[in-house]
């Protein structure tokens, strides 16, 4: 059952227009995008560092505490 009121999305824009602001504009699409993947890679580079100092810091603790106990 078909109950989309218009033949196509073309018609239903021009009827009621876009969601989105941007939604024409091409190029603020891409800045969109553009700004997400950046987002997301600094994230990622943020989770590697906290990661590889979180994990340094456990190492370094376990090395002192096996140092105390006569551990090599």
């Amino acid at each position: 059952m078909d109950t989309f009121p218009y033949a196509d999305w073309t018609e239903a824009l021009e009827a009621n227009g876009a969601i989105f602001t941007w939604a024409d504009n091409e190029s603020a699409i891409f800045v969109l995008t553009g700004l997400g993947i950046a987002a997301f890679v600094l994230s990622f580079i943020h989770l590697i560092r906290t990661e590889d100092r979180n994990l340094k810091h456990a190492a370094s603790r376990l090395a002192a505490r096996d140092t105390s106990m006569g551990g090599e």
